[in-house]
């Protein structure tokens, strides 16, 4: 479709809440009517200006002006849809996550954090993992690069613990391997072999956990590697994180970070022609 860049306003929008929230992702908007801007063609000689009201982190209210864009009228209403999916999506994540953690503010000192997962909406992984942040989580790895996990699947390939953690362990390169384990004879050999040091405890109930951290901590640290175990739950499903916490983890892994956040909502109007 062809505008006539002449024939279109400079217009003044205001951005809003629609309900409470920690607003995550304001970094990415500037970008977003920028390339909107250039990729459209206009050749409209002003740039797109976002003024922000509040900032990454922030608690907003129903109502409230979070920001001022003055730009081309055609680029604010190119770039409106996609500038309030990703302030939503990532808002989302960093309030529920914010929920959480205020949620359990009796942790144990040992306890060292709630970490996201890997399970991520394609694409928006890295967006996904930075709204954690600003809500107050911590991130797991991003991929195998970052970061090794010996996992049911691998464990059934390679046809024992043993195996999979030979394939993994001479190979690695400036980072750390951690094993699932599921079951008390997984622990059990885990620690006898005595390289992996980081241990995720999953599907476990709490009774099992007790007993699979105990059994851990009584043994201290990697018999090959010397260092100190480090555990963390995953699937914990719908028990309490203060009471997963009080287990003796030192972790929690959860996808309800990113999956469980429930909706929010913000607008965007034209208020002015210039």
């Amino acid at each position: 479709m062809h505008f006539d860049v002449s024939k279109e306003p400079f217009c003044e929008a205001e951005l809003r809440s629609k309900s409470e929230a920690v607003i995550s992702g304001s970094i990415f908007i500037q970008n977003i009517f920028d390339i909107t801007q250039e990729l459209l063609g206009f050749g409209v000689s002003e740039k797109p200006v976002v003024k922000w009201l509040k900032q990454e982190g922030d608690t907003v209210n129903n109502g409230d002006l979070i920001a001022q864009i003055f730009a081309c009228s055609q680029t604010i209403l190119k770039a409106e849809r996609t500038v309030l999916n990703l302030l939503s999506h990532m808002s989302e994540i960093s309030t529920y996550t914010k929920k959480v953690l205020c949620s359990a503010l009796d942790f144990p000192e040992t306890f060292k954090g709630i970490l996201d997962t890997r399970k991520n909406r394609p694409g928006l992984r890295y967006f996904e993992k930075y709204a954690v942040r600003i809500g107050g989580g911590m991130n797991h790895r991003l991929g195998f690069f970052d970061g090794d996990i010996i996992k049911d699947n691998d464990i059934v390939a390679a046809g024992s613990i043993e195996a999979a953690i030979d394939q993994k362990f001479d190979f690695r390169y400036m980072t750390d391997i951690q094993i699932e384990v599921q079951t008390f004879e997984q622990l059990d050999q885990v620690l006898e072999d005595g390289r992996v040091h980081m241990l995720l405890l999953d599907n476990m109930d709490l009774d099992n956990l007790k007993d699979a951290v105990q059994r851990i901590r009584r043994v201290g640290y990697a018999s090959m590697t010397k260092k100190p175990y480090i555990l963390e739950a995953s699937g914990i499903g719908n028990l309490n994180f203060l009471e997963v916490a009080l287990t003796g983890v030192d972790f929690i892994s959860t996808s309800s970070l990113v999956r469980s956040a429930p909706p929010l909502d913000f607008n965007l109007k034209i208020v002015k022609l210039a």
